[in-house]
């Protein structure tokens, strides 16, 4: 059989996708005879019609259901292959590529990876600033090797605790709130340890203040948003965002309240125009983990690194910088 050419496979499944050469020919930006053209071409290798041109809208024929079937097998084995091909070129020269949010990727892990090249000066680590649905994508196509992630192991992926987290309240110093609540304001010492002498405050307090949160599908939003509900309100949501180092310095600015990691004032220096207060509730503790492709079990490199961080006390130890 005349093979059938790559484009000519998208073209069909897109026309599968659109019920029309019209809208198939705009999405994959070809002219609607050239797509046909290419289409019926396909059809003659393939010895019969894919689509029946005389029903409206455009249906699929019986024997071409199974051939999209077959197409979009050979479509998915084509796109493995290029992240294959992508992870190789992304390797070629690196000896670990790591991805973590922006928190770790500006204040843990250059530190980690500063002491691990002092040790081992020939080796070369990527390290990639993402999300966490961003950051699973990447480690499953094998376009990282490991990477810092919230709670959840990734089926498929070996993972370990670094360790738990604990998740505060930052709310602007301007809000009148702060007033009634000043012997539960939580100092730098006190956020670094957290200790039991910390008095958690309850979240009632806050049922008329305007927050600030993260965009679905990040996990501090999820724990926010039921540690709100279950004190019996729906917060009022001033602002939405993709990083949460955006949220702090926009509460800074006194725009809402925010949840943040209890280490992130630490890291950041503590703000004069932020008071920051614990909260009572199982969703403020969560663990963190590193996790990594099964693959680097086969690269003692790989696996050299990863073991040094499983090590490293400036993780493992409270994630605090080290204090005076």
């Amino acid at each position: 059989m005349t093979p059938v050419e790559l484009r000519e496979i998208e073209l069909i499944l897109a026309v599968s996708e659109e019920r029309s050469f019209t809208r198939a020919a705009r999405r994959c930006s070809i002219t609607q005879p050239a797509l046909s053209k290419a289409v019926r071409r396909a059809e003659r290798v393939f010895g019969t019609l894919v689509f029946d041109r005389r029903s409206s809208p455009l249906q699929v024929t019986p024997e071409g259901q199974k051939i999209i079937e077959y197409l979009k097998r050979i479509a998915g084995m084509y796109n493995e292959l290029e992240n294959y091909c992508g992870s190789l070129r992304l390797h070629r020269g690196i000896d670990v590529a790591a991805g973590a949010p922006a928190f770790f990727c500006t204040y843990v892990l250059p530190q980690v990876i500063a002491a691990w090249q002092l040790e081992n000066p020939d080796s070369s680590i990527r390290l990639i600033e993402t999300n966490e649905s961003e950051l699973r994508r990447l480690l499953s196509a094998g376009m990282l090797d490991m990477g810092l992630t919230v709670e959840t192991p990734m089926p498929g992926m070996e993972s370990f605790v670094l360790r738990n987290e604990r998740i505060v309240l930052a709310v602007p110093k301007n809000c009148s709130v702060n007033s009634r609540l000043a012997k539960y304001r939580l100092s730098e010492k006190d956020l670094v340890t957290l200790g039991s002498d910390v008095h958690p405050v309850s979240m009632k307090e806050f049922a008329r203040e305007k927050f600030l949160f993260l965009k679905e599908g990040n996990d501090i939003r999820t724990r926010g948003m039921k540690i709100c509900r279950d004190a019996g309100f729906e917060p009022q949501v001033a602002m939405e965002l993709d990083q949460l180092l955006t949220a702090y310095h926009l509460a800074e600015a006194g725009l809402g309240l925010t949840f943040v990691r209890a280490s992130l004032p630490v890291y950041a220096g503590m703000p004069e125009d932020l008071c920051f207060y614990a909260v009572n509730h199982p969703e403020t503790t969560r663990q963190i983990r590193a996790v990594y492709s099964p693959q680097c079990l086969q690269v003692p490199r790989k696996m050299a690194f990863i073991n040094f961080l499983r090590s490293s006390s400036s993780v493992t130890e409270g994630d605090m910088p080290p204090q005076a």
